[in-house]
C-alpha cells in the first residue's frame, strides 16, 4: 500500500491502491468470520477471497460515493 506522504497523482496508482485496500479489506472480512464461526485461521480460498473481495468492492463503493457527497457539499459552502 501507499505509505509516502506523497499523494496519488494518476489513475494507474489510485487503482492500485483501491485493489491492495480491496484484499486487505477482504482478508479482513474473511478473518473475521473464520473466527466468528470458530474456524481456524488458515489462508483463505481463492473462492473465499473472491466472495469477500466482492463485499469489499460494495463497502468501497459506497464510501467513495459518501466522499464525493461530502466533497460536493464543501465546495458548495452549505450547513453539513
Amino acid at each position: 500500500m501507499h505509505v509516502s506522504p506523497d499523494p496519488i497523482t494518476n489513475p494507474q496508482q489510485a487503482a492500485q491502491e483501491r485493489d491492495t485496500l480491496l484484499d486487505l479489506i477482504a482478508r479482513g472480512l474473511y478473518c473475521t468470520t473464520a473466527s466468528a464461526l470458530g474456524a481456524g485461521h488458515d489462508e483463505p480460498s481463492a473462492e473465499a477471497l473472491t466472495k469477500a473481495r466482492a463485499v469489499a468492492d460494495d463497502y468501497v463503493a459506497a464510501y467513495e460515493e459518501w466522499l464525493v457527497k461530502i466533497t460536493a457539499a464543501n465546495a458548495a459552502g452549505g450547513p453539513r
